[in-house]
Formats: C-alpha cells, sequence, structure tokens
C-alpha cells in the first residue's frame, strides 16, 4: 500500500502540472522578501507559512494555539488577538483589533498574559492536541545542544525567517486516498534537516499524530508522510528544485547542487504504542533518482505530560550523539 500511496501521488502531480510554476513563484517570493522584524514573545512560537510571507503576517501560537497575528507595515508593527480563542481556553479578554505591538499597553498586557502561562503547570484543554504536540516537537528539536536539554541530538526543523514553517503541498493525503487539491492541500507536519552518525545530511519528513490506536496504526501513518515525501522529491527535481533545496538545507546554491541521488528520511512521530509498523524499509523511486528510508519515532506519553520528551523507535540509534 505504501508505493501505491506514492505511485497515486506522482501520477496526480503529472496530471495536473499547474502546482510547478506556482511553487518556483513561492520559493522566489521566501529568498527574495524580507519583513521587518520583531521581537520574539517570551512563551510564545511564531509561526509564518507561504502566504504569511507575503502579506508579512506571523500566527502567534500558545502550546499550539493560535492565540493572536502579527502584521508588519512599513510605519508599524500590529497584534491582532485571536479573541474568541483566548476566551475560550484561556479566560483572556482582549478586543481583536490592531494594537501597536511595541507602544500599546493592550500588546504588553497580552505579552505578560501569555508569558506567565507559560510558566505554569498547563495542562489546559486545547482545541488540537496533535499541534500542542507537534509545537512541543518543534520547540524541542530547535534545541542546539544537550546543555539545552535537548533529547535527540542531530535535528534541526527548517525554519523561514527565524520562525516555524510548515511547507504547503498541492495533495490532500489525510484519508489515506492522495487527492490533488491545488492550493488547498495538505502540510507537512515537521520538515527538518538531520546529520546522521554516517555524516550525511539529509532532509527528513515528518507526520505527528498525538495518539497510536489501530485506527490509526504507525503504517497508516506512513502513508500520509510517504505522500508528502514523494511530492517533495518531485519538488527538488523541479524546474526551482535548486532553489527549494538550498533554502531547505540553508546554503548557497554554489556550494551544494541537488544530489544526483537523493535521500530522504520519512519518520512518523506518536505515542508508544503497539499498532502495525512499516519501518527500516527503503523505498525507492527511481524516476527521480530518490530513496524514502522509512522509520519511527515514538515519544513516552507520561513523560510528556510532565514537558519533557523520551524518545524509542528506530529512528535515534540512526542520528548523530
Amino acid at each position: 500500500m505504501n508505493k501505491g500511496v506514492i505511485e497515486t501521488t506522482l501520477q496526480l502531480l503529472s496530471n495536473y502540472p499547474e502546482w510547478e510554476e506556482r511553487y518556483a513563484g513561492y520559493i522566489k517570493s521566501l529568498v527574495n522578501k524580507h519583513p521587518k522584524r520583531f521581537r520574539k514573545p517570551e512563551g510564545l512560537s511564531v509561526y509564518s507559512s507561504v502566504s504569511r510571507h507575503k502579506g508579512e503576517t506571523y500566527d502567534l501560537r500558545f502550546d499550539g494555539q493560535s492565540v493572536g497575528v502579527i502584521s508588519s507595515t512599513p510605519d508599524e508593527v500590529l497584534l491582532y488577538p485571536r479573541e474568541n480563542a483566548n476566551e475560550r481556553y484561556f479566560g483572556f479578554i482582549l478586543k481583536k483589533k490592531g494594537f501597536n505591538w511595541v507602544k500599546s499597553n493592550e500588546a504588553k498586557t497580552f505579552r505578560k498574559f501569555f508569558r506567565d502561562k507559560a510558566k505554569e503547570s498547563n495542562d489546559i484543554k486545547l482545541k488540537s492536541p496533535e499541534h500542542r504536540v507537534e509545537n512541543r516537537l518543534l520547540k524541542e528539536f530547535a534545541k542546539r545542544t544537550i546543555a539545552e536539554g535537548k533529547a535527540l541530538i542531530g535535528i534541526q526543523p527548517i525554519k523561514l525567517n527565524g520562525c516555524f514553517f510548515q511547507l504547503p503541498t498541492p495533495i490532500k493525503a489525510s484519508e489515506h486516498d492522495p487527492q490533488y487539491a491545488k492550493q488547498y492541500g495538505g502540510g507537512v507536519d515537521i520538515l527538518s534537516r538531520v546529520k546522521r552518525l554516517d555524516k550525511s545530511s539529509r532532509l527528513c519528513v515528518m507526520e505527528v499524530k498525538d495518539e497510536n490506536l489501530p485506527s490509526e496504526s504507525q503504517s497508516d501513518a506512513m502513508e500520509q508522510a510517504l505522500t508528502y515525501a514523494a511530492f517533495i522529491a518531485k519538488l527538488l527535481r523541479s524546474k526551482s528544485g535548486q532553489e527549494w533545496w538550498d533554502f531547505f538545507m540553508n546554503r548557497n546554491s554554489t556550494s551544494s547542487p541537488v544530489p544526483t541521488t537523493l535521500e530522504i528520511d520519512v519518520v512518523t512521530i506518536m505515542p508508544v504504542g503497539s499498532t502495525t509498523e512499516f519501518v527500516d524499509e527503503i523505498i525507492p523511486i527511481s524516476s527521480l533518482c530518490t530513496n524514502l528510508h522509512c522509520h519511527s519515532l515514538y515519544y513516552d506519553d507520561n513523560e510528556f505530560s510532565k514537558g519533557k520528551f523520551v524518545f524509542s523507535g528506530t529512528y535515534p540509534k540512526l542520528l548523530m550523539k
């Protein structure tokens, strides 16, 4: 079945070639535009995207929950709180209007509220438990050293101007039956650069789940991850592939051409469980000179509830120590 979703994905991308020109435009926008910087608020994560980057806006999230939008203009940086969500999940009331991020008392109150909230033991029931896991994983992987308490060395999430970034795809894969969806497809949960024990550097496509159930097993999650990995392989062989490779690997094109043979790690992340697995497999895509390496990464749910990651699975043993 895993090979089947790859074949379906590649056929869809061939049948609907409009994506290639669109993604060539995306990457030019990402590398050529440098929005105004602002200081990241303590306790919150800042997310960007292809569309947000174009409009110079940022999503502010607390434990994965969107709590506000930052809009950068030539003259000032403005905060637009998520009024309904903030009142519902946090009991925090602040009207949805543009507040000057630096000077207004409203923005100062907003920053202080979430700064203080981050110091508490946060077991608040939010809209998406999966977004909570994803956000905490991003912060974990973004750590630089063991001294910071990093549980797994060798992983760094790909960012856009220092912000967490989710790569969009033109494929919907959540129902395990890939469908072409133009600009409304799914996004890669976590796209990262990894360093392995053999000193090689690779891209890693990660699919995150907050549960590990027979109805949504590790092998099921792998199908979704492989769909997105197949798209990335196709993207890196497209007309803008070199520019995307430079962006993903944080390198200059003069020093790092797209490899003749691409090796991409494909990893599922979920709590420890005993569902059916698809791991330690290499799936070649001969038409793209690409190999997809399938692995599992499990986290201990009890430790996660205490704010800590303890990892197991087939992937940790392959990463740089």
